[in-house]
């Protein structure tokens, strides 16, 4: 399962922005003025927010024992619909797009049956007031059912073999983020069925605003939730980075 992919589906929950995938570090395109050409502000304010993604994302050197997946996250023509379906789901929580936006690379742990993958992203807004609004979007019922429905269609169209789907479920909380305007934190909990045998596929998103920027940990693990000790550490880095090069 790439995370990166669902990273991006989070996103597109707050943003009309057309994300890019890949394994490595993304940066996506914030609007522009007419004729493609982007007002003087703007460029200064996407290029002072991507120096801020890249000095908050994870690095590899963040997890010497994970490695870099280099998949490419092609899309199909059901992903594209699904996208689009989610984005009409989501209705008003959408506010246009970021100013700024990158993803680290996608860091992947295998061993056996074991399969955990993590990665970052930062999504940096106009303004605070537009970050928090996204925020608060994302504690929405509604906004959890469209994100839920879209990954459900999402794994149905992974290649899965014998394999099926069965529910998907969404717990929502609000990790502890001092400094920070205000957090979230999804656990998404997926099962499939081979044959008798069940096995489960977690997805944890926690995140956080800092002034104009969303911070957000994306963190998955076959048949077990990606560890907890490492997910604290990685999202307090996180926002201990946030805080040292706050926008």
């Amino acid at each position: 399962m790439r995370t990166v992919a669902l990273a991006l589906a989070l996103a597109i929950l707050a943003s009309t922005s057309v994300a890019g995938c890949g394994g490595g570090s993304t940066e996506r395109k914030s609007a522009t003025g007419a004729r493609g050409q982007a007002p003087a502000g703007s460029a200064a304010r996407r290029a002072h927010g991507l120096a801020f993604a890249r000095a908050v994302n994870l690095t590899a050197a963040d997890l010497p024992e994970f490695q870099v997946s280099h998949e490419h996250a092609h899309k199909t023509p059901a992903q594209r619909r699904a996208e689009r379906e989610l984005l009409r789901c989501a209705g008003s929580a959408s506010n246009g797009p970021h100013a700024a936006e990158a993803s680290s690379p996608s860091l992947v742990f295998k061993r056996g049956l074991i399969d955990f993958g993590v990665s970052s992203e930062v999504l940096v807004s106009a303004s605070p007031s537009l970050a928090n609004g996204e925020l608060a979007a994302l504690h929405t019922a509604r906004v959890r059912h469209c994100f839920s429905h879209y990954l459900d269609v999402l794994l149905r169209t992974q290649r899965l073999g014998k394999a099926r789907i069965g529910l998907v479920s969404i717990q929502s909380g609000n990790p502890p983020a001092p400094g920070a305007s205000g957090s979230f934190g999804w656990r998404v909990t997926a099962r499939f069925r081979l044959l008798s045998v069940r096995v489960p596929f977690y997805l944890d998103l926690l995140g956080f605003v800092l002034g104009p920027a969303r911070v957000t940990l994306i963190s998955s693990g076959a048949l077990r939730p990606f560890p907890a000790e490492i997910q604290q550490r990685l999202y307090t880095l996180l926002l201990a980075r946030a805080r040292e090069h706050a926008l």
